[in-house]
């Protein structure tokens, strides 16, 4: 599939370079995630040394690639760019991208002996890899476990128009070969067996499950989830979607999986039905604008009631909702209008309302009210040597973030097995 954006030509990257003003404690570096130094790149650019820019980048973050692609820059690093009270911000990401694009993985790394022991991450996505990236540079061998597709969400379920296969391939060869000494392709239910036989584990499995939505007709065929589509799509197979389908939610999974549906059929309608506003939609703007631009349609202010059918999805029954005032969380709340109930003829009912950590894994591990895994600041969890990160503790994260929470929880283990020697 051709990608939506392109990467910037050589002149263009130059142009954009120039523009640079080179702060002084740079908000961009401050405002990512992962402190990519973001001035000296962009001057590594300016001055033609592009391997010396991968170099800057390699050095903060392990998911370049994926980053330099999929990475919400509007919500970090351009965000707070001094330039927009010029004109307009810097291109931070495709300058990225384009440093990515123009050069290979470093083949030229060294890294130390690995005398420290061994370490086991549950989870193969941005926050274990990142970790096991970090912890072999300190001298640490990892096993990653890892029961599906190695790279987590971007590799599982971004579509290859933002993420295209051969740059996913080419990122997680490189780390897997360059940084882990095994990838184990197991499911891991308990932390316990491995704490006996590591020096610590690190749990990073992401949010594997989804939530359900607690209305009429979900048990009709026709009736999806969200991830579940997005994985078998990115597989290669069909969706086995209709003709007329309704995603229920407003966050960044209803809008991928919108989009992904409509690109699979263009003749397809896709519609995402949300109870709240455009303005309170969750999603990132670039996203939406990409699934409005190939023809995704939105039923806002939309409360479902249920979804109705004999045997297979026939559509969707919504009440109008009006906003009224914000909850305690600062969002604007919503509220039915009697007797505005309407149904919306449908086929297909994708469910995109959440993800969730599974009940039944990791006994002895406390959890918050949410059902995540609770971590201290130190990001250990309530058993000794056992440490956790990434949406599996914070909820839904991007890339960057989980690449953070990957980068923390090295430094952290590698202090606590110093201690314990």
């Amino acid at each position: 599939m051709e990608e939506f954006e392109k990467t910037l030509s050589p002149q263009q990257a130059a142009i954009e370079a120039e523009r640079c003003l080179y702060c002084y404690d740079a908000p961009c570096q401050a405002k990512c995630p992962a402190h990519v130094p973001v001035p000296e790149f962009i001057q590594s650019i300016r001055s033609g040394n592009l391997h010396g820019a991968r170099t800057l980048l390699q050095d903060a973050h392990p998911f370049i690639e994926t980053c330099g692609r999929i990475c919400p820059e509007e919500a970090f690093c351009q965000s707070v760019c001094t330039r927009s009270k010029i004109d307009a911000p810097l291109r931070i990401r495709e300058l990225h991208r384009f440093v990515t694009d123009s050069t290979d993985p470093s083949d030229r790394m060294e890294l130390p002996e690995a005398t420290l022991g061994r370490v086991a991450i549950i989870g193969a996505g941005p926050a274990g890899l990142s970790c096991a990236r970090e912890l072999r540079v300190r001298g640490f061998l990892c096993d990653v476990f890892e029961a599906r597709q190695v790279g987590g969400v971007p590799s599982q379920e971004v579509s290859t128009h933002r993420y295209p296969l051969e740059v996913e391939e080419r990122e997680i060869r490189f780390l897997t070969s360059a940084f882990v000494a095994n990838v184990r392709p197991q499911r891991v239910t308990d932390v316990k067996p491995l704490v006996a036989e590591y020096e610590a584990v690190f749990v990073a499995t992401g949010l594997p499950s989804e939530t359900d939505m607690k209305i009429e007709g979900t048990q009709l065929a026709g009736v999806h989830h969200a991830r579940e589509l997005l994985r078998t799509m990115k597989s290669g197979a069909s969706s086995g979607a209709g003709s007329r389908v309704g995603v229920i939610g407003g966050g960044n999974v209803a809008i991928e999986v919108a989009s992904m549906l409509r690109e699979e059929d263009p003749t397809r309608d896709v519609t995402v039905v949300y109870r709240r506003g455009i303005k309170e939609l969750k999603a990132f703007k670039k996203e939406i604008q990409e699934a409005t631009d190939i023809g995704v349609t939105y039923q806002f202010l939309a409360i479902p009631d249920k979804i109705v059918g004999s045997d297979h999805v026939e559509g969707l029954q919504v009440t109008q909702a009006r906003l009224c005032g914000e909850d305690e969380s600062g969002r604007c709340r919503f509220e039915p209008l009697p007797g505005s109930s309407f149904v919306i003829p449908l086929d297909t009912v994708v469910v995109a309302i959440g993800q969730r950590v599974d009940e039944d894994v990791f006994p002895g591990l406390a959890r918050s009210d949410s059902g995540l895994i609770s971590a201290g600041e130190n990001m250990q969890t309530s058993m000794p040597g056992v440490y956790a990160g990434g949406d599996a503790v914070h909820g839904a994260q991007t890339v960057v973030e989980a690449v953070c929470d990957g980068k923390k929880a090295a430094e952290q283990i590698a202090s606590f097995v110093a201690g314990g020697k």
